[in-house]
């Protein structure tokens, strides 16, 4: 059977090409949030990598969803960063000077928001990437119902629904655990009480057995 050579030019410019088709996906910004549940507390943690060869990322700005009114909004704090806020639409980190997140490097910027909506079944955070050299990258296309990703889409979060969810039932086991405690804790104090009685009755049972053995002494 004859094999087909391929020339090595040939096979390094296919590979680049797979390359450079492959890298834009995997250098998106993103975001991981298990936790969120309708109507619950979410910790949002949005990576940002350097796409650029020669250029550092120096700023993020999340936006917030539309119509996501979040009553509770905190950042995690990162050293080398600094935090502001536009209340109820975005938050920005900027790097301080000499700092930044250099080419082939990425990053993590935490939120914690909360209570999550309950009529929606997604989130989405547009974002906005500044780079060193004055460039920007807006991560804010939507992803189309065929599914076929966009060169630049928005970080989005799916929402599970309360009964799956984590968030949303933390003050309800919290409140099991401690009418666990205080019945156990009632349980011990009933029982010794009981106990003591028992013990009571026995000794008087006994003393008046005795003396009604020992009848009225003879004068």
């Amino acid at each position: 059977m004859n094999k087909l050579v391929l020339p090595s030019g040939m096979l390094a410019g296919a590979a680049a090409l797979v390359l450079a088709t492959a890298a834009p996906a995997s250098a998106h910004v993103g975001v991981d949030a298990p936790d969120a549940a309708k109507g619950g507390w979410a910790t949002l943690s949005f990576r940002v990598p350097t796409e650029s060869d020669t250029a550092s990322t120096t700023a993020l700005t999340v936006t917030f969803p539309e119509g996501a009114d979040f009553e509770y909004v905190a950042t995690k704090t990162k050293p080398g960063w600094t935090v502001s806020k536009v209340e109820g639409t975005s938050v920005t980190w900027t790097a301080e000077k000499g700092t930044g997140i250099a080419p082939g490097e990425f990053d993590v910027f935490d939120l914690r928001v909360g209570p999550l909506p309950t009529d929606v079944d997604t989130l989405t955070f547009p974002a906005t990437q500044t780079y060193s050299d004055g460039t920007t990258a807006a991560w804010d296309q939507p992803t189309p119902e065929s599914g076929e990703e966009p060169d630049r889409p928005a970080p989005v979060v799916a929402l599970a629904d309360a009964e799956d969810g984590h968030g949303a039932h933390g003050a309800t086991d919290a409140e099991t655990d401690d009418d666990a405690a205080e019945s156990e804790d009632s349980g011990g104090v009933d029982g010794w009480l009981v106990g003591g009685i028992a013990v009571l009755a026995l000794a008087v049972g006994a003393l008046v057995a005795s003396l009604v053995r020992r009848g009225p002494r003879s004068r």
